[in-house]
């Protein structure tokens, strides 16, 4: 500290000297110098040029401060020994400042070191001398001891009647009478203390008894008790370290003798004893450990005690079980303090360990993340100060040509820590144009032409239009129909990759005039029905629904101009008959007489594997019965109306029922076995636009899941416990840089089966 307020002393004063000539000079005074501790110094002021602010620094002194706009005559009292510096600085208005700085002025002296021994002490036996009673005998005196005593003191002692020695340290006193004695220490550079003992001359013995631990470990509290005296309630005692209780508790540091007197009643009769505390010292070892380690990291922590010293360890660190052993390692997440307790033939230690944990540097890239294939540019990484790429780079920037898609690894140094990350460039290809859509316009219609999408696919077409398709026909000027070829063409782009397409050309037909034969007829359930379309110029294609599509009616050929129907229920069938691209429907009517009611089958299901599965067919009793089950594979029983089914794979069973008439009607069960999959795509591209913009865990026989994902600094950056809530490429509502993420995902199965699962999901943009 003196250094440092040389030093800005020394600047204050390097101002001042570059002032022009009116700064102020600064000088003053300080008496009486030297001085004794707990004096007064009065420092005075001589300083000229007009000052008209003093700031005074007294380190060592009370007050250490003072500040005025007036010349005063600060006193300031120093308590305690040492050499102190008195610094002022004044100031006029000028710059810079004029500071003055008188180092090692203050010299304050310490008093002198002693304490009497006993503080009080008492002549209780009489001394006969030819039958005459005389006090203070040889035989009965009080010897005055001096504790602590300072090296070159003198002494004078008052009065000096009944001392053996009026100027030396341990005069003998026999008083006849009860007499205070004075005694003036003065020190070699003249401070002095005085004290003062009492000699009291009574008539009664006591006899002083200490009792107490002999033996303490260094640092531990003992309690001494003296004894000796009566009840006699004007019983003192007197301690060699100032106590007058009749216990004391120490704390030695070091094997110590401790002294009392003990001073009975009014009479002053006295008896002095002593008591020795054995202390034995703490024990004595080294710690060895890391200041600091780079998370996650480890850290060992050694102690060395001293040869033959058979020493007990126990540490102690948050969250973990204390631990005996002379070598501690541990893996501290934050910084982190650890405790020793060290054990010595009973003495203990306690000692703290503090590990600071560095955490790796946070890397910044910047760069392009997508090129056109065979394209170059240059990426950097910061945030350290040295790096070390996958490619063998040295440098904080390298420079990349797009043949594919690749991911960069580099190792960022900062200090001792490092972070190991990576850069992925997307390396696009030029993309590929093929249009798709009706190419053939019926008039007064409008159709779509489109190009096959692809993957960050960005479009404009001659139109305008900025999507996919385009839209030609009648919406086009204002509800006009198309009656002539029109031509379009798009330029796509893919990433960093642009490409023209080729023309297409839309051309306009007639419409056919289609007719279904017969028009509408009425048949009994589960009867066909014939049914014929005409209408088309020439070549042409039939398409009627509905078709067999697991409704309640189908149709049996497809798309020809003849084509059986038999519909459950009353059914509308529509033909669209098409010429040369051009189409027009029509419909007829089939309706249904019902003959059979109330049958059904029970029930769908997804089982494992060669489990059983009850199967029911139920009906009203009395017009039709079940006839039999198709296949009879895995059944218990193949024509009665609730088998048994047991199969290893997926299986569809049809029950034929029959009315009394002979008419049938059929109805079917599936049992699917599971294979449960579930699936989690291994790249998204958050982007909001309308493709692949979500994180979903797909799955369609999970009852419950626990699914998080992790950024490479292991934050928890998304969690859901629901399959229908995916992650839409935030964290705390800011979207999160591109990379590579890690999720863990946790299931209970249909089935009653537990997974786990990890893997790596990429966010691209």
């Amino acid at each position: 500290m003196k250094k440092k307020i040389t030093a800005l002393l020394a600047g204050i004063f390097a101002m001042g000297i570059s002032s022009f000539a009116q700064a102020p000079t600064v000088t003053f005074t300080g008496t009486p110098l030297p001085v004794c501790a707990g004096s007064k110094v009065t420092f005075t002021p001589t300083s000229t040029n007009a000052p008209t602010s003093w700031t005074w620094y007294f380190p060592g002194g009370s007050p250490s401060y003072v500040y005025t706009t007036v010349s005063t005559t600060p006193v300031v009292t120093y308590s305690w020994p040492g050499v102190y510096n008195a610094v002022c600085v004044v100031k006029n208005g000028t710059l810079p400042n004029d500071s003055d700085v008188m180092v090692n002025y203050v010299n304050v002296d310490a008093l002198p070191k002693a304490r009497v021994m006993p503080p009080s002490g008492g002549i209780c036996d009489t001394g006969v001398i030819n039958s005459v009673i005389v006090y203070g005998s040889v035989a009965d005196t009080v010897q005055f001891f001096f504790i602590d005593t300072t090296a070159g003191n003198h002494y004078t002692w008052l009065p000096t009647t009944g001392l053996s020695c009026s100027t030396c340290a341990n005069p003998k006193a026999y008083p006849h009478i009860t007499t205070v004695y004075t005694v003036t220490v003065t020190g070699a550079d003249g401070c002095t203390i005085s004290l003062t003992d009492t000699v009291r001359v009574g008539s009664t013995n006591v006899t002083a008894l200490i009792t107490g631990r002999d033996s303490i470990c260094a640092g531990s509290l003992d309690t001494l008790i003296a004894s000796g005296g009566t009840s006699n309630p004007n019983t003192t005692y007197h301690w060699s370290n100032g106590k007058t209780t009749s216990s004391i508790v120490v704390n030695p540091l070091f094997t110590t003798t401790y002294n009392c007197t003990i001073v009975f009643g009014t009479n002053g009769c006295s008896s002095f004893t002593n008591y020795t505390v054995n202390v034995y010292p703490v024990p004595h070892f080294t710690i060895e450990s890391p200041d600091s380690i780079c998370f996650p990291g480890t850290a060992i922590i050694t102690t060395s005690p001293p040869t033959g010293n058979p020493y007990e360890y126990i540490w102690f660190g948050p969250n973990s079980a204390p631990d005996t052993t002379d070598i501690y390692t541990v893996k501290p997440a934050v910084t982190t303090s650890y405790t020793l307790v060290t054990i010595n033939q009973g003495c203990r230690y306690d000692s703290v360990v503090k590990i600071k944990v560095n955490r790796p540097p946070a890397v910044v890239f910047t760069g392009a993340t997508n090129l056109c294939q065979y394209s170059s540019t240059t990426i950097c990484a910061f945030g350290g100060d040295q790096y070390h790429w996958s490619t063998g780079a040295s440098t904080s920037c390298i420079n990349v040509t797009g043949y594919a898609s690749i991911t960069y690894t580099v190792e960022v140094w900062s200090g001792a820590c490092f972070a190991d990350t990576t850069f992925t460039i997307i390396v696009d290809t030029m993309p590929n144009v093929k249009f798709k859509g009706d190419t053939s316009l019926c008039k007064g219609d409008s159709t779509t032409i489109y190009v096959v999408p692809g993957y960050n696919y960005t479009y404009l077409w001659n139109t305008g239009s900025t999507v996919d398709s385009v839209v030609v026909g009648s919406l086009k000027n204002g509800g006009s129909p198309l009656i002539g070829n029109e031509t379009f063409y798009l330029t796509v782009t893919k990433g960093a990759c642009s490409k023209d397409s080729e023309q297409i050309t839309v051309k306009v037909y007639p419409k056919p005039k289609p007719v279904i034969y017969p028009l509408d007829t009425t048949v009994c359930e589960y009867d066909p029905v014939t049914l014929t379309a005409e209408g088309t110029f020439g070549e042409g294609y039939y398409t009627w629904t509905p078709k067999n599509s697991g409704l309640n009616h189908y149709l049996y050929y497809g798309d020809t101009d003849r084509n059986v129907a038999l519909p459950k229920v009353t059914t509308i069938y529509t033909v669209k008959v098409c010429t040369w691209g051009c189409c027009k429907d029509t419909s007829a009517t089939v309706n249904i007489v019902p003959n059979v009611q109330g049958a059904k089958v029970c029930c769908d299901t997804t089982v494992g594997g060669g489990t059983p599965v009850q199967l029911t067919a139920t009906f009203t009793p009395g017009p039709y019965f079940v006839e039999g089950w198709s296949p009879a594979t895995g059944l218990s029983c193949s024509t009665c109306p609730d088998p048994t089914a047991t199969v290893s794979s997926t299986t569809t069973y049809v029950v034929t029922f029959a009315d009394l008439n002979g008419c049938i009607i059929q109805d079917s069960v599936t049992i699917d076995i599971l294979n449960c999959n579930v699936f989690i795509p291994n790249v998204f591209s958050p982007n909001d636009d309308g493709v692949n913009d979500k994180l979903y865990v797909r799955s369609l026989c999970m009852k419950t899941m626990n699914f998080a994902v992790y950024d490479r600094f292991g934050n928890k950056v998304f969690e859901t416990l629901d399959q229908n809530i995916p992650w839409d490429g935030t964290f705390h509502g800011k979207k999160v840089s591109i990379g590579t993420y890690m999720w863990y995902l946790t299931a209970l199965l249909d089935d009653g089966t537990h997974i786990s699962k990890s893997g790596n999901v990429t966010v691209v943009r």
